[in-house]
């Protein structure tokens, strides 16, 4: 199954048993980064819509579950592998 064939809802449902995995929130946020790398016709479209897209889904998480989010979210703008 290729990342870039699944749409945000479809991740959301297969990743909702794996909230506390930092797996999910890499699918969630590659995904983002992927859609807007492909969809945006500058360097400056492509940053404001992926900071959109992951700001708007980081407000959406539940309290209990962002801390697990944003250490995801950190880890992969550092190029850390997990």
């Amino acid at each position: 199954m290729e990342l870039r064939e699944m749409d945000l809802q479809h991740l959301i449902i297969l990743g909702k048993d794996q909230t506390r995995d930092l797996t999910f929130y890499k699918l969630v946020f590659t995904a983002f980064e992927r859609l807007t790398y492909d969809n945006s016709v500058s360097t400056e479209v492509y940053r404001n819509s992926l900071l959109a897209l992951v700001s708007g889904f980081l407000a959406s998480v539940k309290p209990e579950y962002l801390p697990q989010a944003i250490a995801a979210k950190n880890l992969l703008l550092r190029k850390f592998n997990f």
